[in-house]
């Protein structure tokens, strides 16, 4: 194994250029901005259809699970589901050239933890992340008052019947699936091998985000991201249950960073010699040949070469 350098990991090449990190760190904001302006504005939004309609089936445990005053029916946590999957989605095809896309500290930390990226860059991605959350959530607040009034402001909590250690290993399973499709979706020799790969990574990770909100709505509001749970928290003051939000998608992170990398990531093609590319006496015959054929070109080149290796 080679040696680690540790300069490189808290501050890689990339990182030297000052320009592309400062480009990096503001479209992390940048979409981090949208992705809870978006969501948070959803959440609000459905919340003035449950204010305002009888919602069969409406399930009331959605209260305590961090939206306020409104109950959401079915059709709502879809929406809400959709709203999340398919922001990551547009997000990630944005910002992807830029910085990655990460949008998350869970999968930055992933990130870091897989040594994609350097630790200077894994705090500047967070905290571009959480400051993006914090600005996405108060555009909400200052544009629909009443609807994330009645959201709860739209923060993470653990519904009633979900105690603090089923709330962590629910952000920690649902984060391990996230964070498992990026790095399966963004494996660069996978996307090498299949030309479809990175148009549809996008489209992968947004799908996996729609399941897990599918899933965990009802029960914590799901986070699977602590900048978003952050943001949210920040602009409404409201701390409940934070710890979970943080701890178990960081788990999540560091457990499918460590499995993929480990056991998963697709190893690089290695050429194999073919039985006649070497001689009886175990010599190889490929370094003569090539080291003739730059001087010929096709087949009278090569049918030169043949006579010469035949007077040799």
């Amino acid at each position: 194994m080679a040696p680690v350098k540790y300069q490189e990991i808290l501050i890689d090449e990339q990182d030297k250029a000052w320009g592309t990190l400062f480009k990096a760190v503001v479209a992390e904001y940048a979409v981090t901005t949208l992705f809870l302006f978006f969501t948070i504005g959803t959440v609000s939004s459905n919340c003035h259809t449950a204010d305002n309609a009888s919602l069969a089936g409406a399930d009331k445990s959605l209260e305590s699970a961090g939206y306020g005053t409104c109950f959401l029916g079915t059709g709502n946590v879809l929406n809400i589901a959709m709203a999340f999957g398919f922001s990551i989605f547009v997000l990630v095809y944005c910002a992807a050239s830029f910085s990655g896309g990460h949008i998350n500290p869970a999968v930055t930390f992933g990130m870091l933890v897989a040594r994609k990226i350097s630790v200077s860059r894994a705090v500047l991605y967070i905290v571009a992340q959480c400051l993006g959350a914090c600005t996405g959530a108060g555009l909400v607040k200052a544009i629909d008052t009443h609807g994330w009034r009645a959201a709860g402001g739209g923060t993470n909590a653990l519904s009633a019947g979900v105690n603090n250690a089923a709330g962590w290993g629910l952000e920690t399973i649902l984060t391990m699936a996230l964070v498992f499709t990026v790095f399966a979706a963004t494996d660069a020799e996978r996307a090498s091998d299949t030309a479809h790969l990175p148009v549809l990574a996008p489209f992968a990770i947004g799908m996996v985000v729609f399941l897990c909100h599918l899933v965990a709505i009802p029960l914590d509001g799901c986070s699977i991201n602590p900048a978003r749970s952050f943001g949210a928290a920040a602009v409404a003051g409201k701390w409940d249950d934070q710890w979970v939000f943080w701890v178990g998608p960081l788990c999540g992170a560091v457990m499918a960073a460590t499995a993929y990398e480990l056991f998963f990531r697709t190893k690089p093609n290695k050429a194999v010699a073919h039985p006649s590319d070497f001689d009886i006496e175990g010599g190889v015959k490929l370094p003569e040949v090539s080291a003739a054929l730059p001087a010929f070109s096709g087949v009278e080149g090569l049918k030169e070469v043949k006579e010469t290796s035949s007077h040799s």
